[in-house]
């Protein structure tokens, strides 16, 4: 499959050494972009670019590498997820790439390696969130894995069956299982949805990239991915 010329993409942005753990990123970045698709998706002024960019929902994953370049994105019609001051995440209501601005084609693609998600729940997490699972054997960039936990998220959204979840700002609870239990839980019937990519980057047409269980706390989790020992 070959990318459009000319696509529709929402962005989502990140200041440059705020959020150092993948998990911490993506579960901002899911919510961030389902608060940006709730916010502007109704919007008379910008109905029309999540209507075009909705059949082929690209996002990409960029970095504010300065404090002056946060301001300049802050300033953006935008939704935001976590402390601006702090760990945020952005996102951008979508637009064509040939429209993104001098400020977007200034940013760096996210690509910086981040601490990596655990493979379990950790022992304190007792919050109700959906639980994002990363496929292993799909190689993805840090910011290509943010971008497919916010296809995730905005997909879980889109359901309907989880408002209360949304309601709540969408707290996501990060996991990169081993393959087996990874297969073993892909297979369940119980997942809210599964991310398969498009194949324009990274990774083959057809790939599995993240699974996503209902909002549970983490004792609630399958054995192999609730809090426990390695």
């Amino acid at each position: 499959m070959t990318s459009p010329p000319d696509p529709m993409r929402m962005y989502l942005v990140l200041r440059r050494g705020a959020v150092t753990d993948l998990a911490r990123a993506a579960e901002l970045a899911g919510a961030a972009a389902v608060a940006c698709v709730r916010a502007f998706g109704v919007d008379p002024a910008f109905v029309d670019a999540f209507a075009a960019w909705r059949p082929r929902p690209g996002k990409v994953c960029l970095r504010a590498r300065t404090e002056s370049q946060w301001r300049q994105v802050l300033a953006e019609p935008h939704a935001v997820a976590g402390d601006p001051a702090g760990e945020a995440v952005l996102a951008i209501p979508p637009r064509r790439r040939s429209e993104r601005g001098a400020l977007l084609k200034r940013l760096q693609a996210m690509s910086s390696d981040l601490a990596a998600a655990p493979a379990r729940a950790p022992a304190a997490d007792d919050r109700r969130a959906v639980s994002y699972l990363l496929n292993p054997s799909a190689r993805m960039s840090s910011g290509k894995t943010v971008a497919q936990v916010a296809h995730a998220a905005v997909m879980a959204a889109d359901t309907g069956a989880i408002e209360g979840w949304v309601a709540a700002g969408c707290p996501g609870r990060v996991l990169a299982p081993s393959a087996a239990v990874f297969a073993a839980i892909a297979g369940r019937d119980d997942a809210i949805v599964r991310v398969v990519d498009a194949g324009l980057t990274e990774v083959p047409a057809g790939t599995e990239t993240v699974v996503a269980l209902p909002p549970a706390a983490s004792e609630a989790l399958p054995e192999p991915l609730a809090p426990g020992p390695e």
